[in-house]
């Protein structure tokens, strides 16, 4: 029983298959002639049967509605209405289509610009009132006495020893008495009288001390410097030191003050020269 059953289900479903197919065939053929027809009706077969068709047909006569000698009614005359003449409330199209003009491009609007800022001007600036300034009465020149006849001259001071320093004195120079050239220091001169003469050989002797020395030289030793010229080495090499001259006599007894005087570290000024004269 079950075996029967699956035959006919399979029977069934083959013959609803055939079927399926066939509508499909027939709805791909209806489809395929419209698509024809719309697309190139020329391929379409002739349809001449048709023509035959119509020919074989009976044709039917069609019996006049009035004889031919009867009168035909009278017509009353319609009523006739005017005409209506159409208006043109369309203009006439134009013969040619005229392109319409191009516009222009937009032209961007720029940007809004701040606008500069004001510099406020600088406030006049207005002179500072200057005071009127006060009436200073001038002094009138007080007349001075001429005393008469010509102006007399001071008398030098007399000093309390006979001897002085002259007013150049001391002054530098290199060493030209010598061969030592700069190494050698040493302080130097020449003693000279009241007519500015130099004095006689040994009337006087110079002493000098200080910076480690203490020595006595007499008076026209060294004739480089004058026939009253003397001179005393202190030390190798020029330096800066500090010494004491005085003139004294041939006994030791002092006839100038003393005088401080300082050397100098130079080679052209490691001579240092003092001079004495006579004062009264």
């Amino acid at each position: 029983m079950a075996t029967r059953r699956r035959r006919q289900s399979g029977c069934a479903g083959r013959l609803m298959s055939l079927v399926a197919a066939l509508l499909l065939l027939l709805s791909v053929g209806i489809v395929a002639v419209i698509a024809l027809f719309f697309l190139a009706p020329e391929r379409l077969p002739s349809l001449a049967f048709l023509d035959r068709f119509s020919q074989a047909l009976p044709t039917i006569a069609v019996p006049p509605a009035f004889a031919p000698d009867e009168e035909l009614p009278t017509l009353v005359a319609a009523i006739e209405l005017p005409t209506v003449t159409p208006t043109e409330t369309e203009p006439p199209l134009a013969p040619t289509w005229t392109p319409p003009p191009v516009q222009p491009s937009a032209t961007p609007l720029p940007f809004s610009t701040l606008k500069p800022s004001v510099t406020p001007s600088p406030l006049p600036t207005f002179p500072t009132k200057t005071p009127t300034p006060t009436y200073t009465p001038t002094a009138t020149n007080t007349p001075t006495v001429t005393p008469p006849g010509p102006t007399p001259t001071p008398s030098p001071t007399r000093s309390a020893f006979i001897f002085t320093k002259t007013d150049n004195s001391p002054f530098y120079l290199q060493n030209h008495a010598n061969n030592a050239g700069c190494g050698w220091l040493g302080v130097a001169g020449e003693v000279l009288d009241l007519n500015r003469n130099p004095v006689a050989f040994g009337s006087y002797r110079v002493h000098v001390w200080g910076s480690g020395i203490d020595e006595r030289v007499l008076v026209g030793s060294a004739p480089d410097y004058g026939p009253s010229g003397w001179e005393q080495f202190v030390f190798d090499s020029p330096v800066m030191r500090d010494y004491n001259v005085q003139l004294e006599s041939p006994s030791g007894t002092a006839v100038s003050q003393v005088y401080r005087v300082q050397t100098r570290p130079n080679c052209s000024e490691n001579l240092l020269q003092i001079n004495f004269v006579q004062n009264h």
